[in-house]
């Protein structure tokens, strides 16, 4: 079969990467078309936003339709050690960087399906329940091959970007070549579940972190009823204790009492899932006409919640550069793909080291300091709300709160934290 006429870009996956680009795509006046292997709505974990990616979403258009949508507003965030003695809470507000107060947990369900239409409208086209099969290069674009219920059938672009998440089944010679990874193997665990324990007022849609000796529990509230509530643990953990995916989960619920009384009486809504390869980032993310976006590129873990906003930067900063060389009808220049690739991971990298420490110890008790000297947690806190550009009231706080990690691993700088799985009789308190 002959090829269509070509599309400006051709967008592999409707997530909130691959949508985002096709609204941007379509705002700098570029013919698009999304590629999605599955119909909408469809369950997706990862429901909490970040307020930086507001921005994104007002630059889009799409911005009204999330605030009318009714998810749950999330002003902040818990975090806890397992034996409930050690809490912070993080407030948005409470940064450094002005209008980062609020943004939403979702049901990724609707909230990408509200994405992905928003972007139908603005004119892009939308292929659901379509599998790429290959892409094959010339020096004006791509033939993308694409498989349906009727078949498979051609589809010619001038650029490709890959926003189909973690999956590994787009074959994509720019997704082979991978950085060494600074962190262990990790899975996670999760299901949505009823009758989890929350606050209550303002502080009822804050994210919960519950940290573990060998990793973490986030408990994320999606509507009225539903939680999602997900366990990252180490790969060699979980294979080392011989338990299935839901035994090992329970498991550490009831070593720990801040879990124990957050989720002992929870029933699941639907069956648990299992995600492997938490850590991974491609040495590359673009070529002359091909360009990565969001989990496609690389992923660190999911303890901050940046996966959506890194997915719509990357897709704004891509269609950038996409736009630009369709005007100029050329394809992207060395120093723009390299360029491309280094703001995305520079971006990562802010939330990476945030990563490093809440896994450290150490680093861990620096962040769990509820009233740091010279404002050092009003400036983490900035970033925890995704302000990932260091600029200057960030930067030197940012700074100060890595040289402080760097000395608590030589001196008790600030109380000490031993994360463990053991209950403590003490720490079934009531409020959050």
């Amino acid at each position: 079969m002959k090829p269509t006429e070509p599309y400006d870009v051709a967008i592999i996956g409707g997530g909130p990467a691959g949508a985002t680009a096709a609204a941007y795509a379509r705002q700098a006046g570029l013919s698009a078309i999304v590629i999605e292997r599955e119909t909408f709505p469809r369950f997706r974990i990862g429901e909490s936003l970040l307020p930086a990616g507001n921005q994104l979403l007002r630059e889009i258009g799409a911005w009204p339709k999330i605030e009318a949508a009714g998810f749950i507003k999330k002003y902040g965030a818990f975090f806890h050690t397992a034996d409930g003695t050690r809490t912070r809470e993080v407030v948005f507000s409470r940064g450094v960087v002005p209008g980062l107060t609020y943004t939403y947990q979702v049901d990724r369900a609707r909230f990408d399906a509200l994405l992905l239409d928003h972007a139908v409208e603005l004119g892009a086209e939308a292929r659901l329940a379509t599998t790429v099969t290959g892409v094959s290069s010339d020096a004006d674009g791509h033939t993308v091959t694409c498989r349906d219920a009727a078949g498979e059938s051609p589809l010619r672009a001038r650029f490709v970007v890959d926003g189909s998440g973690r999956d590994h089944a787009v074959p994509l010679a720019l997704k082979r070549s991978l950085e060494p990874s600074p962190f262990p193997r990790r899975i996670a665990i999760y299901a949505h579940f009823a009758n989890v324990g929350r606050s209550k007022g303002f502080k009822a849609g804050h994210t919960v972190i519950v940290r573990l000796k060998e990793g973490w529990f986030w408990l994320i509230p999606i509507d009225g009823e539903r939680t999602s509530v997900g366990l990252v643990t180490t790969s060699a953990a979980f294979r080392a204790s011989g338990d299935s995916p839901a035994d090992y989960f329970w498991r550490q619920v009831r070593a720990s009492a801040k879990l124990s009384q957050l989720v002992g009486a929870a029933q699941t809504t639907r069956d648990f899932v299992v995600t492997a390869d938490y850590s991974y980032f491609r040495r590359s993310l673009a070529s002359e006409r091909l360009l990565l976006l969001g989990d496609a590129g690389g992923f660190y873990d999911p303890i901050f919640s940046s996966g959506v906003y890194l997915a719509s930067y990357s897709a704004r900063e891509a269609m950038r550069a996409v736009a630009a060389a369709c005007r100029e009808k050329r394809p992207l220049h060395a120093a723009e793909q390299s360029a491309y690739t280094h703001r995305i991971k520079r971006h990562a990298g802010v939330f990476r080291y945030l990563i490093t420490a809440f896994y450290d110890n150490s680093s861990f008790a620096v962040f769990m300091t509820p009233r740091a000297p010279l404002g050092i947690d009003r400036g983490v806190n900035s970033i925890v709300a995704g302000h990932a550009r260091l600029i200057w009231p960030i930067w030197w706080r940012f700074q100060l709160f890595r040289l402080t990690c760097h000395l608590q691993k030589r001196f008790t700088l600030v109380p000490r934290i031993e994360p463990t799985l053991a209950a403590s009789g003490n720490a079934m308190e009531t409020a959050l």
